[in-house]
Formats: C-alpha cells, sequence, structure tokens
C-alpha cells in the first residue's frame, strides 16, 4: 500500500507539472519565471495528494470509532484503544512515506524539468536560427524582386517621359504656326483700323478748327460786351464803393472823434457843443441863455450834474457847486466871519459877485429856512451875505436839480423835502429822462478793451429798469450803474461780479424774484 501510494504521488506530481508547462512552448526555455512554475506546481500537486491521503486516513479512523463505538463495552476500551493505536500508527507510517515520496516526486519533478527545460531551449534555438536564416533568405528575395521592379518602373518612365516630349514638341510647333497667322492677321486688322482711325481723326481735328475758330469768334465778341459790362459795372460799384466808404469813414469819425453840436441862441448867437451830451443839453443853453434859473428834475444818475458843468463849459462860464441837505447851514451860502472878524466867501458868493454857474446840487434835500434866504437872490438879483448886500453879475447863472418836483419824499427818494410853491417859481423846470443813447457811448467809453461784456451788462441794467418801471418796484437802476459795471470789466471783473457787485447788491429777494434775478 505505501509503495502504491508513493508511485501515484510520483506520477500525479510529474503531469501536473508536464501540463503546466507544456502551454508555455518555446518561452519555456527563456527565463527563470517557467522553471519557478514547474517547481511550485510540483510540490503544489505533491502537497494536494498528501491532503488527500490524510482525508482518507482520517475517514479510516472515523470508521473505527464508528466500530468501536458500535461494538460498544462488549469489545471492552482496551479492544479500541489497540484498534485506534493502530490506525494512528498506520496514519503515521502513511505520513511519513508520503512527505519521503512527495519529496522523491519532487526531486525527479525537478530532474525531468530541468532535462525538459534544457530541450525546450535546444529546441528553441534551432526553431530561432532556422527563422533567422528564412527571414534572412526572403528578405534577400524581396530585395532581388523590388530592385527589378524599380528598373522595370524607370524604363517605363523613361520611355513615357520621351513620348510626352515629343507631343510637347509638335503641339508647341502647331501653336506657333497657328499664332503667326493669327498675329499676321491682327497685324493687318490694326492697320486697316489704324488708318480708319486716322481718317476719323483728320475729319475731327478740321473739325475742332472749325470750332475754334467760332469759339474765337464769339469769346472776341463776349470779350467785347463784358468789357462794356465790366466798365458799367466797375463805374456802379465804384460808386457804391466811394458811398460805402463815405459811410464808413463817416462812422469811424463819429466812433474816433468826439460829437459837435452846435447850438444857436435866440439872439443869433451859437455856440458849439463838443464831445458826448444829454439831449436836453440845447434846451438848457437856451434856458440859461435867457437868463433864467434852470432846475433840473430826474432820476439818479441821469447826468443832471454833469450836464451842468457841461453848460458852464460852453458858455465860458466859471463853475462853482455845492451840494444841499437838511443840516446844511447858512454860512455855506452866505458866508461868515470868523473869531478874529475875517470874513469867509463861499461858492455861491463869488458866482453870484463875480460871475459864473453855480449850481445847488440835491435843492430838494436842502432845509426850507435856507432855500426861502435863496429866493430875494434869485428873485431881484440882490442878496444879503454876512458882510453885506452885493448884486448880481450880470453873468450870474444858476442850475439847481432834484429827484422830485417838490412833492416831497416818495417810494424812491423817501428823504426829500416838498419844496415851496415860492421857491419853485423861481425856476425854470426842465426834466432830464435817462439818455439811453449818452448812456451806451459812456458806458463803452468806460471798458474798450471788453464791448461784448459791456454791452451785456448794459442790456441787463436796461432789462431791470424796464421791469421795474413797469411793476413799479421802489429800486432804481440809472445810467451811473452801467458806467460803474463797466469799470469793473476793465478792471478785470467778470459780468456775473459786475452786476452781483454794483447792480443787484443789497437787494431783497422779494425784489429779486420780481425782477428775475438769480438769487
Amino acid at each position: 500500500m505505501r509503495r502504491n501510494t508513493a508511485l501515484d504521488v510520483r506520477r500525479i506530481a510529474w503531469e501536473v507539472a508536464l501540463d503546466a508547462v507544456r502551454p508555455h512552448g518555446v518561452q519555456a526555455a527563456i527565463g527563470e519565471r517557467v522553471r519557478q512554475l514547474v517547481r511550485d506546481t510540483a510540490h503544489e500537486a505533491a502537497t494536494e495528494v498528501t491532503r488527500q491521503l490524510l482525508a482518507e486516513s482520517r475517514v479510516e479512523a472515523s470508521e473505527v470509532r464508528e466500530i468501536a463505538g458500535t461494538h460498544g463495552k462488549a469489545a471492552g476500551t482496551a479492544s479500541a484503544r489497540a484498534a485506534l493505536e493502530d490506525v494512528r500508527s498506520e496514519g503515521r507510517s502513511v505520513l511519513r512515506v508520503v512527505r519521503t515520496e512527495s519529496g522523491a516526486a519532487i526531486a525527479e519533478v525537478r530532474t525531468d524539468s530541468r532535462a525538459l527545460l534544457a530541450e525546450l531551449r535546444e529546441g528553441s534555438g534551432s526553431a530561432l536560427r532556422e527563422l533567422r536564416e528564412g527571414t534572412g533568405s526572403a528578405l534577400s528575395e524581396m530585395r532581388q524582386r523590388a530592385t527589378a521592379v524599380g528598373e522595370e518602373v524607370q524604363e517605363t518612365a523613361d520611355a513615357a517621359l520621351a513620348e510626352v516630349r515629343k507631343r510637347t514638341d509638335a503641339a508647341l510647333e502647331e501653336a506657333g504656326q497657328r499664332s503667326g497667322a493669327a498675329l499676321r492677321e491682327v497685324r493687318d486688322g490694326a492697320d486697316t483700323a489704324l488708318r480708319e482711325v486716322g481718317e476719323r481723326a483728320e475729319r475731327a481735328l478740321r473739325e475742332v478748327g472749325e470750332a475754334r475758330r467760332e469759339a474765337t469768334a464769339a469769346i472776341e465778341e463776349l470779350t467785347r460786351e463784358s468789357d462794356a459790362t465790366v466798365r458799367g459795372l466797375l463805374d456802379e460799384g465804384r460808386e457804391a464803393l466811394l458811398e460805402f466808404a463815405r459811410v464808413e469813414a463817416a462812422g469811424i469819425l463819429a466812433e474816433v472823434t468826439p460829437p459837435i453840436l452846435e447850438v444857436v441862441l435866440p439872439e443869433g448867437e451859437s455856440v458849439r457843443l463838443v464831445g458826448h451830451r444829454h439831449q436836453v443839453l440845447p434846451d438848457v443853453l437856451t434856458a440859461l441863455h435867457a437868463r433864467c434859473h434852470v432846475l433840473l428834475v430826474g432820476p439818479a444818475g441821469t447826468g443832471k450834474s454833469m450836464l451842468a458843468k457841461q453848460v458852464a463849459e460852453t458858455l465860458g462860464l466859471e463853475f462853482q457847486a455845492l451840494s444841499l441837505g437838511p443840516t446844511t447851514p447858512m454860512s455855506k451860502i452866505f458866508g461868515y466871519y470868523d473869531a478874529n472878524g475875517h470874513y469867509h466867501d463861499t461858492p455861491f458868493r463869488r458866482a453870484f459877485e463875480q460871475g459864473g454857474l453855480m449850481l445847488l446840487d440835491e435843492l430838494d434835500s436842502g432845509h426850507p429856512g435856507l432855500l426861502a434866504e435863496l429866493n430875494q437872490a434869485l428873485s431881484i438879483g440882490t442878496c444879503a451875505f454876512a458882510d453885506g448886500m452885493v448884486t448880481a453879475h450880470r453873468d450870474f447863472r444858476l442850475v439847481a436839480t432834484a429827484n422830485t418836483f417838490g412833492t416831497g419824499g416818495d417810494r424812491q427818494y423817501v428823504g426829500r423835502q416838498a419844496l415851496d410853491a415860492a421857491t419853485l417859481d423861481r425856476f425854470l423846470v426842465i426834466e432830464v429822462p435817462v439818455d439811453e443813447e449818452l448812456e451806451e457811448k459812456i458806458t463803452l467809453a468806460h471798458a474798450p478793451s471788453r464791448p461784448v461784456h459791456a454791452r451785456e451788462v448794459l442790456d441787463e441794467v436796461r432789462r431791470l429798469r424796464a421791469v421795474a418801471a413797469e411793476k413799479r418796484l421802489p429800486v432804481m437802476f440809472s445810467p451811473r450803474a452801467s458806467i460803474d459795471a463797466a469799470k469793473l470789466l476793465q478792471a478785470g471783473a467778470s459780468v456775473e461780479q459786475a452786476i452781483r457787485w454794483r447792480i443787484v447788491r443789497g437787494m431783497s429777494a422779494a425784489h429779486r424774484a420780481a425782477l428775475g434775478v438769480d438769487p
């Protein structure tokens, strides 16, 4: 039994190892991996067979136990133990045999596998050499065939190229013949066309010559007519230019030279007024020449005081001036003695006694008692001064100014006094309105470098003046406002600054809104 078991283990291990090696074929001769595979396979096969044998031995042991159990106590414990011991001894013997035989089988498998591997290496080496030799022969044969095919292809290509060249030469020759014929045909047609064009050009030149002669004649005719027309236009243009030059020269002269006005007085005497003047200046001259005392009434800033000065210069009279107020004393008019007994005269005394034009400015602001003292001097030509009675000089003239007609204060001039009728009766009253033409000239004259801005300010003053008059607002926009604003512009102020500083300064929000002025 033991011998048969060893043979079975050896046979099974050998067959398993061969079955594991066969599928690898030639590659089994190449590496260590296949040899290790043979060893592992034989070992696993021997181990598996051993396990099966052990399993069979366990079965036999179990059968022994079963028999022992069946006979029970009848057999006796000694018999059972003897049988169990025989089984264990038999098992140990089997294991030793299996281990011994499996080791021998593994060694034999290793030996056989080494032989097999050697045989496989030799076979694979022969196969590789045979494969290399066959491959070399095949490559050589393929090279020979490729060379033969290449030579055949080259011969065929040379023949085809030669054929193409022949056909190309023939085609070129034929094309040259055709192009020569076409060129000759084109030349013949071109010559014919050139001859025809030349004939037409000659005819056209003859026609152009005729047209040129006709045009020359027409141009000469037009030239004669245009010369006459131009001479007429030049004559008319010359007259128009002369007239335009006269007008422009007059305008320029009017701007650069002061205006001159000749006023004929009632007795035939004439005076020449030079420079900018108010529109009522001739009326004032006439009234003063008639030896009348004049009261100039008008809004503030209309040039009443300047008007009186211009009259004095025009008449050649020495100009004296005095502004009146509620507290102006008598001594300002009639003179006084100081503590040392020296008499001090006044402008009014000099004009009254020596001749000249006396300006009493703001007459409606003077004290009523003072004005009453003047009535004698103005009515009879004799005045009682501090040092005695004096008779008026024949060239004494008096001009007074007022903002009201003696009716007292109003919405604009609240501090004015009512003038006594006796006082008013001594004067010839001339109203002095705003002279906008004079205002414009003086305003522009004060801002020569900024005329556009000066006109802008002037237009705004005039607009405000018209709105204030229409709405009867207690505000005033006199020509003096325009003139002062022009001075500010000339000094470098902006239009907005000139208007804010001089024209609408101190005005209430209600008045600004009524006038349409930005707050």
